[in-house]
Protein backbone atom coordinates (compact mmCIF):
# COMPACT_ATOMS: atom_id res chain seq x y z
CA UNK A 1 0.00 0.00 0.00
CA UNK A 2 0.97 3.40 -0.81
CA UNK A 3 -0.11 5.27 2.25
CA UNK A 4 2.50 7.72 3.66
CA UNK A 5 3.12 7.39 7.41
CA UNK A 6 3.64 11.60 7.82
CA UNK A 7 0.67 12.67 6.89
CA UNK A 8 1.87 14.71 4.27
CA UNK A 9 0.94 14.33 0.55
CA UNK A 10 3.63 15.35 -0.73
CA UNK A 11 5.44 12.62 0.89
CA UNK A 12 3.23 10.21 -0.95
CA UNK A 13 4.68 8.28 -3.67
CA UNK A 14 2.70 8.22 -6.96
CA UNK A 15 1.22 5.19 -7.93
CA UNK A 16 2.90 4.60 -12.02
CA UNK A 17 -0.15 4.32 -14.33
CA UNK A 18 -0.89 3.37 -18.04
CA UNK A 19 -2.88 6.13 -20.55
CA UNK A 20 -5.99 3.05 -19.66
CA UNK A 21 -5.71 4.62 -15.87
CA UNK A 22 -5.49 7.99 -17.19
CA UNK A 23 -8.10 7.89 -18.80
CA UNK A 24 -10.27 6.60 -15.89
CA UNK A 25 -8.80 8.57 -13.41
CA UNK A 26 -9.88 11.85 -15.80
CA UNK A 27 -13.47 11.94 -14.93
CA UNK A 28 -13.80 14.33 -11.83
CA UNK A 29 -15.99 11.96 -10.34
CA UNK A 30 -13.47 9.34 -10.16
CA UNK A 31 -10.58 11.58 -8.82
CA UNK A 32 -12.82 12.98 -5.94
CA UNK A 33 -13.81 8.80 -5.18
CA UNK A 34 -10.02 7.97 -5.22
CA UNK A 35 -9.33 10.88 -2.56
CA UNK A 36 -12.03 9.83 -0.43
CA UNK A 37 -10.98 6.32 -0.67
CA UNK A 38 -7.39 6.94 -0.10
CA UNK A 39 -8.00 8.67 3.28
CA UNK A 40 -10.12 5.30 4.59
CA UNK A 41 -11.78 2.66 3.58
CA UNK A 42 -15.55 3.21 2.30
CA UNK A 43 -18.20 1.01 1.01
CA UNK A 44 -19.86 1.86 -2.31
CA UNK A 45 -22.73 2.90 -0.72
CA UNK A 46 -20.30 5.25 2.47
CA UNK A 47 -18.99 6.81 -0.83
CA UNK A 48 -22.25 7.34 -2.39
CA UNK A 49 -23.62 9.22 1.19
CA UNK A 50 -21.11 11.20 1.34
CA UNK A 51 -21.48 12.62 -2.20
CA UNK A 52 -25.16 13.00 -1.63
CA UNK A 53 -25.08 11.02 -5.48
CA UNK A 54 -27.02 7.89 -6.53
CA UNK A 55 -25.42 4.70 -5.12
CA UNK A 56 -25.65 2.44 -8.51
CA UNK A 57 -23.72 5.71 -9.94
CA UNK A 58 -21.02 5.28 -7.57
CA UNK A 59 -20.90 1.57 -7.51
CA UNK A 60 -20.25 1.59 -11.47
CA UNK A 61 -17.57 4.18 -10.97
CA UNK A 62 -16.00 2.09 -8.18
CA UNK A 63 -16.08 -0.91 -9.97
CA UNK A 64 -14.15 0.90 -13.30
CA UNK A 65 -11.50 2.20 -11.15
CA UNK A 66 -11.34 -1.87 -9.18
CA UNK A 67 -10.95 -3.21 -12.64
CA UNK A 68 -8.42 -0.63 -13.65
CA UNK A 69 -6.36 -1.43 -10.55
CA UNK A 70 -7.18 2.38 -8.89
CA UNK A 71 -8.96 0.73 -6.22
CA UNK A 72 -8.60 -2.62 -3.96
CA UNK A 73 -10.84 -3.85 -1.81
CA UNK A 74 -9.32 -3.76 2.37
CA UNK A 75 -11.46 -5.52 3.44
CA UNK A 76 -15.21 -7.15 3.74
CA UNK A 77 -17.67 -7.02 6.76
CA UNK A 78 -20.86 -9.23 6.84
CA UNK A 79 -23.88 -7.40 7.81
CA UNK A 80 -27.56 -9.37 8.50
CA UNK A 81 -25.86 -12.12 5.55
CA UNK A 82 -25.25 -9.40 3.41
CA UNK A 83 -21.25 -9.10 2.82
CA UNK A 84 -20.01 -5.53 2.63
CA UNK A 85 -17.10 -4.35 0.39
CA UNK A 86 -14.77 -1.80 1.59
CA UNK A 87 -12.52 0.18 -1.13
CA UNK A 88 -9.49 1.80 -1.07
CA UNK A 89 -7.85 3.69 -2.77
CA UNK A 90 -3.76 2.34 -3.63
CA UNK A 91 -2.55 5.85 -4.38
CA UNK A 92 -3.71 9.53 -4.52
CA UNK A 93 -1.06 10.77 -6.99
CA UNK A 94 -0.62 9.00 -9.95
CA UNK A 95 2.05 9.24 -12.60
CA UNK A 96 1.76 8.32 -16.17
CA UNK A 97 5.08 6.81 -17.10
CA UNK A 98 4.38 5.93 -20.97
CA UNK A 99 3.71 9.38 -21.11
CA UNK A 100 6.75 12.16 -22.39
CA UNK A 101 7.04 14.96 -20.86
CA UNK A 102 9.50 17.77 -22.65
CA UNK A 103 13.00 17.78 -21.67
CA UNK A 104 13.09 20.99 -19.87
CA UNK A 105 10.11 20.03 -17.28
CA UNK A 106 11.21 19.04 -13.50
CA UNK A 107 8.07 17.37 -12.18
CA UNK A 108 4.55 17.75 -12.99
CA UNK A 109 1.12 17.19 -11.25
CA UNK A 110 -2.23 17.09 -12.46
CA UNK A 111 -5.10 17.19 -9.98
CA UNK A 112 -8.96 17.85 -9.93
CA UNK A 113 -10.36 19.36 -6.78
CA UNK A 114 -14.29 20.57 -6.45
CA UNK A 115 -14.15 23.68 -4.58
CA UNK A 116 -16.27 26.60 -4.40
CA UNK A 117 -15.50 30.02 -5.93
CA UNK A 118 -14.30 30.82 -2.44
CA UNK A 119 -12.07 28.63 -2.00
CA UNK A 120 -10.17 28.81 -4.98
CA UNK A 121 -9.63 32.31 -4.53
CA UNK A 122 -8.26 31.51 -1.49
CA UNK A 123 -5.84 28.56 -3.22
CA UNK A 124 -4.64 31.31 -5.46
CA UNK A 125 -3.56 33.88 -2.80
CA UNK A 126 -1.83 30.96 -1.42
CA UNK A 127 -0.23 29.89 -4.00
CA UNK A 128 0.71 33.33 -5.00
CA UNK A 129 2.25 33.45 -1.46
CA UNK A 130 4.39 30.38 -1.86
CA UNK A 131 5.78 31.58 -4.68
CA UNK A 132 7.10 34.64 -3.65
CA UNK A 133 8.31 33.01 -0.39
CA UNK A 134 10.44 30.92 -2.36
CA UNK A 135 11.79 33.71 -4.35
CA UNK A 136 12.55 35.58 -1.25
CA UNK A 137 14.15 32.28 -0.06
CA UNK A 138 16.25 31.73 -3.04
CA UNK A 139 17.63 35.07 -3.15
CA UNK A 140 18.50 34.74 0.67
CA UNK A 141 20.61 31.81 -0.35
CA UNK A 142 21.92 32.50 -3.95
CA UNK A 143 25.45 32.76 -2.24
CA UNK A 144 25.97 30.01 -0.35
CA UNK A 145 24.19 27.19 -3.07
CA UNK A 146 24.21 26.75 -6.03
CA UNK A 147 21.25 27.38 -8.08
CA UNK A 148 19.80 26.49 -11.35
CA UNK A 149 17.33 28.83 -12.85
CA UNK A 150 13.55 27.35 -13.18
CA UNK A 151 10.36 28.89 -14.94
CA UNK A 152 7.35 27.92 -12.35
CA UNK A 153 4.25 27.49 -13.84
CA UNK A 154 0.66 26.67 -12.90
CA UNK A 155 -2.91 27.29 -14.32
CA UNK A 156 -6.42 26.31 -13.01
CA UNK A 157 -9.03 25.29 -15.39
CA UNK A 158 -12.21 24.35 -15.42
CA UNK A 159 -13.00 20.49 -15.54
CA UNK A 160 -15.42 19.06 -17.32
CA UNK A 161 -18.65 18.29 -15.30
CA UNK A 162 -18.16 15.04 -12.47
CA UNK A 163 -21.89 13.60 -13.87
CA UNK A 164 -20.20 12.61 -17.32
CA UNK A 165 -19.00 9.64 -18.41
Amino acid sequence: MNKNTTGKLSDTQPMDINWEQQRVLANPLRSRIVALLFEKPMTSKQVADLLEKNPGTIYYHIKQLEKNGILEIDHTNTEKGIIEKFYRSKAVIFKNSEAEKPANVVDEVNITIFMSDDLLEELNHELRDLLFKYGQLSFKERTSKKQNPYALDYSIKKAKDSDQE
